[in-house]
């Protein structure tokens, strides 16, 4: 990905979101949240535990990231700090993707770091880079696996940091959701359906089938465990 094409969706972000909450119902009666990535163009039905009754707002960042740095300290993204002051929150969905660019580039720039590289691209991936470096510490990534399968993992990775840093970040009474959107058949032979990964930071699929409900249709899987 260039850096003119980071830099574009950057720009948009905020438009985008600003958009997205224009089209809250005031009549719901319970709130969710929705993030996902900027850089992504599926399309999505409502996703475990929201329904058609919600009301459900949007939230774009560059892979679906749920934090920002300030000075120099890892902190709740600003678009979902308003958004938690703005709403009585009752669940928080983490949509990832598996041909996510954005996360291929953090890693890229991991492996080969890009010295001429805007300084706002910079400061929006530098969390990306830095899990990256977590995954490959934790054996969970490793260069010489096949490319699709690095990226598959890398994005479920994120998906569940993010997960797990937003219920540290928020009211214990917000249930966190990760899936991701298998654009590629990763986790089955059938591509483009939603996979839960983590629930609340548990990421074990036996653990989280216990808490859904019994008619669930929800498909709970996980690449790293």
């Amino acid at each position: 990905m260039s850096g003119d094409d980071l830099e574009s969706a950057i720009e948009s972000v905020q438009e985008w979101t600003g958009s997205r909450r224009n089209r809250e119902d005031g009549s719901a009666t319970q709130t969710a949240l929705v993030v996902s990535c900027s850089m992504s163009d599926c399309s999505w039905e409502p996703l475990w535990p929201v329904d058609a009754t919600w009301n459900v707002i949007g939230v774009q960042t560059l892979g679906n990231q749920t934090w920002d740095q300030y000075e120099g300290q890892v902190v709740l993204d600003s678009d979902i700090e308003l958004l938690k002051t703005q709403h009585d929150i009752t669940a928080v969905l983490i949509v990832g993707h598996t041909r996510c660019q954005v996360l291929e580039d953090a890693y890229d720039r991991w492996i080969a770091p890009d010295s001429e590289s805007p300084a706002g691209i910079e400061a929006r991936l530098k969390p990306l880079r830095s899990l990256v470096g977590d995954a490959l510490e934790e054996g969970l990534l490793a260069d010489s696996m096949p490319p699709q399968t690095r990226q598959n993992r890398l994005v479920e990775y994120n998906v569940c940091r993010q997960v797990v840093f937003l219920k540290q970040a928020l009211p214990s009474s917000v249930t966190v959701a990760g899936y991701v959107h298998d654009q590629d058949g990763a986790y089955n032979t059938f591509p483009d359906k939603q996979y839960l990964v983590a629930l609340d930071g548990e990421t074990e699929p036996t653990t989280i089938r216990a808490r859904l409900p019994d008619d669930s249709s929800v498909q709970v899987t996980n690449l790293l465990t």
